[in-house]
């Protein structure tokens, strides 16, 4: 029996490796087609590797919230951070918990730091598919303008499903002036589409198509 465990065990380890990526691909077919979307801030990265790729890395703004559990969380564990919609279709960060929420709309995170009764967090959908050669690299380089990326949300997992700056896809916005930049960089993230006038995707419209919208 020794003699074919070891035989056993990568006939394991094979169908692991064959059945993992069909079950993220399944996850994240059914995310697409059954959940909601929304828009949440956001700043672009491009990781440099010897392997050609159209992803860019998602780094989401102002990840952090108020904890409201009995004792602090517990450092690269997993929690829900519970987000409510505004009109323009962006999401307000509510608070932070452990417990899953019996209402409401929320999202699985991984907590990183906690302090005064802060938690901060990152969630676990951080890249998105590009054509990048019609990206402009100013996005990705230390851009300090307003970009936003659009969002679908279920069960609390989320992918993204493009950025968009002046709701104008990527791949086709021109980079804002410095001047604008630094005007941008100045709006506080909790007023981004609450009380600062911003030009915003139109929920389940076409690319590119784009709406005025400034909140009472």
């Amino acid at each position: 029996m020794k003699r074919y465990y070891k035989w056993i065990c990568l006939i394991i380890l094979s169908v692991c490796v064959f059945v993992a990526p069909f079950l993220v691909q399944q996850r994240y077919t059914g995310i697409l087609t059954g959940g909601q979307e929304y828009q949440l801030p956001v700043s672009l990265q491009r990781v440099d590797s010897w392997v050609p790729s159209d992803y860019l890395t998602v780094r989401f703004l102002g990840c952090q919230a108020p904890w409201t559990g009995e004792t602090p969380p517990v450092i690269d564990s997993e929690m829900y951070v519970v987000v409510q919609p505004q009109q323009t279709g962006l999401l307000k960060i509510v608070r932070a918990q452990q417990a899953k929420p019996d209402q409401g709309l929320y999202i699985l995170a991984k907590a990183t730091a906690y302090a005064n009764g802060l938690v901060e967090f990152t969630l676990p959908f951080d890249r998105v598919k590009v054509n990048i050669n019609k990206v402009n690299p100013a996005f990705y380089q230390n851009y300090k303008g307003l970009l936003l990326a659009t969002i679908k949300l279920k069960d609390g997992r989320g992918v993204i499903t493009g950025v968009y700056s002046k709701g104008i896809p990527i791949e086709s916005a021109v980079p804002e002036t410095m001047e604008q930049q630094v005007e941008d960089s100045r709006i506080p993230i909790s007023d981004i589409g609450s009380t600062q006038p911003i030009v915003t995707v139109t929920p389940n419209s076409g690319a590119g198509q784009t709406s005025s919208v400034t909140n009472p």
